[in-house]
């Protein structure tokens, strides 16, 4: 391997980790639920039904696994209640 190999793989590390989450929150009729869909299968469907609560899909692309959270975008899921509720959270610490 050569050194300029080696500073990439050592900068890919720094920006890529192997295990993320990600919630998509927006407006109803957004393209949320199409984005995911875009990135889970590659295709895109113009018949979609809304999101109610949430869905979850698990994505693995390479060596990195991305867990999509599609949340709805009606009303009654903007409150603050809900969206007061979502946080950041970093990676997992590895043993």
């Amino acid at each position: 391997m050569g050194l300029w190999e080696a500073l990439l793989n050592w900068l890919r590390s720094l920006f890529f980790k192997q295990e993320m989450e990600l919630s998509l929150i927006g407006l109803q009729n957004a393209g949320k639920t199409s984005l995911v869909n875009v990135v889970a299968t590659g295709g895109y469907s113009e018949d979609m039904i809304p999101t109610v609560g949430f869905n979850m899909r698990k994505v693995t692309k390479g060596n990195v696994t991305i867990k999509l959270w599609d949340l709805g975008g009606q009303p009654r899921f903007r409150s603050e209640g809900i969206c007061g509720q979502l946080q950041m959270e970093g990676p997992s610490p590895q043993s």
